[in-house]
């Protein structure tokens, strides 16, 4: 039976550049250690693997293809995302909330198994 590593669902803080299209998701004080891009996403971890940040580029084109509706993305009030890492994959629940709406998307990424080479020092 796999394990379930899902921590409680958290409230993230949030940036979204509305000239870029680019929205930044992440918990506060917590910095990252190294960083996996995925298309037009690139997701931050910590020294333990954990997920601590997103950034989704092209937002609005990319959450309408996760969403079942346009976000106004502007008028983003909060989003919470949990995350339940299992086996190779981790899925990252997002619920993003606005003035008039609330929206959620699923993204599934791989684990990460070994820290880049390149974060070596």
């Amino acid at each position: 039976m796999a394990k379930d590593n899902r921590r409680k669902m958290k409230d993230f803080k949030f940036d979204y550049d509305q000239e870029n299209d680019d929205l930044f998701i992440y918990l506060e004080g917590c910095k990252s250690a190294g960083a996996v891009e995925l298309g037009n996403f690139v997701f931050d971890f910590d020294d333990h693997k954990n997920l601590v940040s997103i950034e989704i580029m092209e937002a609005s084109k990319t959450l309408s293809k996760l969403v079942s509706k346009i976000l106004e993305l502007s008028k983003i009030k909060a989003i919470r995302a949990d995350i339940i890492n299992f086996r190779n994959m981790t899925a990252i629940k997002v619920d993003i909330t606005t003035n008039s709406e609330k929206a959620s998307a699923v993204i599934t990424i791989p684990n990460i198994k070994e820290s880049s080479p390149s974060l070596s020092y």
